[in-house]
């Protein structure tokens, strides 16, 4: 089936020919929060210079940019499109990637062709590419695919010489592809007027927050797995003057309330028209496991304490693996059992030395204009064309 898909997006790719480029960018979007960057985009090329190849689950957010008149062209890539992958690509100078595509492997890049990867992380707790353990598991023609992607994008956009170093070693890419000008999905954390505005939201719609100690829970979407809490979940002790909010990933909703009502008091879900993004503007404490989102909220000025709450840690290197790097820097702040989360709570609230090494280590080239950085040197690029 792959082999089959594969050569459909060669033989589009063939049909589309040298068709002129009726785009300066292309964005290929496949993950939410990086909207502020898409403003951007638009603001410094005009709307009809800037093209959204966007996948079915953003949806809803490229129908907010499009009804905020943000954006004015956008194509939905469905799954097995081919055509929407290849036009996206072929009608646009240059193509600004947040995600894998696998599809990146049977196309045959020319000179015109200019593919930037941005990534949907700004820093790597889970292994990925040649770091994660089923790599190794597959066969060589798989192999070849995978670099074939890796090996098709000629800047890599990184927030820290960390992220280069696993960029390099995860995708054994060069380093002279690392584009270490800062991570533009971070921007909007050095924005005051959007903090603000996250907060003002917040205390709109959730008043009964305001006087409350947030503490968000935000583990890591595991593809493919089943996500399950530890059997003593039900231990977990939010203090009295705080509220627990559970934020899983949109496509375990459910989940999210199943885990809510097999809690005690005082631990909640919001209605995810509050993205988790405007949580973190709220919270001063983040429980997490394997998410990059640590990173993000290390950046606010009102993050306290980040517990990485890693009660599978042995099955998840097994089966996904993590950064040997990370778990040697942080093996001691992470906590394997509800009693041990509990007590992380209670007392770590006002420890920032974890907050500290996050952002020592993966946040060293990210000060708020690092879309600004992007956009000058996509714009020489059209411009060199």
């Amino acid at each position: 089936m792959k082999k089959i898909y594969l050569l459909l997006v060669r033989l589009a790719r063939l049909a589309f020919g040298a068709k002129k480029a009726q785009y300066q960018v292309a964005y290929f979007m496949s993950f939410a929060g990086n909207e502020t960057f898409i403003r951007e985009l638009v603001k410094q090329f005009g709307s009809d210079e800037v093209l959204i190849v966007y996948k079915t689950n953003v949806k809803e957010n490229v129908l907010q940019l499009q009804q905020g008149h943000i954006i004015k062209h956008a194509i939905e890539f469905k799954k097995f499109q081919v055509t929407s992958f290849v036009k996206g690509i072929k009608l646009a100078r240059v193509t600004l990637f947040d995600n894998y595509y696998p599809e990146l492997s049977a196309i045959n890049k020319t000179k015109k062709d200019y593919f930037i990867q941005m990534w949907h992380a700004n820093g790597a707790i889970k292994a990925f590419g040649w770091e994660d353990p089923s790599t190794y598991h597959r066969s060589v023609e798989d192999q070849q695919r995978f670099q074939r992607v890796y090996d098709s994008f000629d800047q890599i956009v990184v927030g820290s010489e960390k992220m280069a170093d696993v960029f390099q070693r995860s995708w054994h890419v060069a380093s002279d592809k690392i584009d270490r000008i800062g991570y533009p999905r971070t921007d909007k954390y050095f924005e005051e007027s959007w903090i603000e505005k996250a907060r003002k939201k917040i205390q709109t719609k959730l008043p009964e927050l305001t006087q409350k100690r947030v503490i968000l829970y935000a583990p890591t979407y595991r593809k493919d797995v089943s996500f399950s809490l530890p059997d003593d979940w039900r231990k977990i002790k939010v203090p009295q003057d705080a509220v627990l909010i559970v934020r899983l990933h949109p496509h375990l909703a459910n989940v999210e309330r199943q885990i809510v009502d097999a809690s005690p008091d005082r631990v909640i879900m919001v209605d995810h028209f509050i993205s988790t993004q405007e949580l973190l503007c709220v919270a001063d404490t983040l429980i997490t496991d394997y998410s990059s989102i640590a990173f993000d909220f290390s950046l606010l000025d009102n993050a306290r304490s980040v517990i990485f709450f890693t009660y599978d840690l042995e099955e998840f290197e097994r089966t996904v693996g993590i950064q040997a790097s990370f778990k040697a820097a942080f093996l001691n702040q992470m906590v394997n059992t509800v009693e041990q989360l509990n007590d992380a709570i209670l007392f770590g609230n006002s420890d920032k030395n974890v907050i500290h090494k996050l952002n020592q280590q993966w946040n060293t080239l990210n000060d708020g204009h690092s879309s600004a950085r992007l956009i000058k040197q996509v714009k020489e690029r059209c411009t060199d064309e």
